[in-house]
């Protein structure tokens, strides 16, 4: 297990490299504009609204579709083809989640965002949005906050774990995370989730969160463990949660990871030493 850890490290490094690749390349956005506007234009904003304010309905637990995939790319191409992983459902799913179930206007924050694109959406599509996210390595993190908070402006960044060392100086009204979750020891998962608890408390908020959770493959009994305690912290039903991964396993429509999708994680790491798995979205709102 130690050595599949160690080449998964290998290989989340390669994507990082990548993503400094793209950011370098993706300096033409410029201090003062926020680069979510390379992905999804502003003409494309209204009919966002016009399709999912108040209209996307978000279960306590479900799980990304084939079907919600296919949506996406025909309603925010730009978003769902940002990247090579999970992160291209889950970040239309969530911008789509946020549009369904809070008012525009209110305050996010967003756990661990790395790159904002969905931040940077939902800035423009009328959210105060706060990211915490140390940019430090930590957890295969980026570390290129200075780019960041420079083509992200309208973005509020706080560096630090989730939640901060130094408290929230406002509270907020919806709490969210992208591919975030999975990567908590499970010993902390309890301090976040009580921390989002607390911060959207004063305000009657939500929390909703977008998971990669491995079905079958090394791993899959600690993504299983991991995320049997992240829906105890929610109040959630461990008995649904067990009904949707049945369902996930069971379900042609389930988007899963793909072939290609894993082989550009694994960059120059034999396969031997990082083969592949079943890896779904599991979504959540508490």
């Amino acid at each position: 297990m130690g050595q599949v850890k160690e080449t998964a490290k290998r290989a989340l490094a390669s994507v990082r490299r990548r993503l400094k690749a793209r950011l370098a390349a993706s300096n033409g956005a410029g201090a003062g504009q926020n680069a979510s506007t390379e992905a999804i234009a502003d003409a494309e904003l209204w009919p966002l609204r016009e399709l999912y304010r108040g209209r996307f309905e978000i279960e306590p637990i479900s799980y990304g579709t084939v079907r919600d995939y296919a949506d996406s790319t025909e309603n925010m191409i730009g978003l769902a083809a940002a990247s090579a992983d999970m992160k291209n459902i889950q970040r239309c799913w969530m911008v789509k989640a946020v549009l369904g179930a809070v008012e525009p206007g209110s305050r996010l924050l967003e756990i661990g965002a790395g790159e904002p694109l969905a931040a940077g959406l939902l800035s423009r599509l009328g959210y105060e949005v706060t990211i915490v996210d140390p940019y430090d390595g930590s957890g295969n993190g980026p570390r290129e906050y200075a780019h960041f908070a420079s083509v992200y402006p309208d973005l509020d960044f706080i560096r630090d774990q989730f939640p901060p060392g130094a408290g929230l100086e406002r509270p907020y009204d919806c709490v969210y995370s992208i591919s975030v979750l999975e990567h908590v020891p499970i010993e902390a998962i309890d301090a976040v989730i009580a921390g989002a608890r607390a911060a959207v408390a004063e305000r009657d908020g939500i929390q909703i969160h977008a998971v990669d959770h491995v079905l079958a493959g090394w791993g899959a009994d600690s993504h299983r463990a991991g995320l049997e305690r992240i829906v105890a912290g929610l109040g959630l039903d461990a008995g649904e949660l067990a009904r949707a991964i049945e369902a996930m396993e069971l379900d042609p429509e389930t988007y899963l990871v793909s072939a290609e999708a894993h082989n550009q994680w694994r960059g120059q790491v034999p396969y031997d030493s990082y083969p592949m798995r079943r890896i779904g979205s599991v979504q959540l709102r508490g």
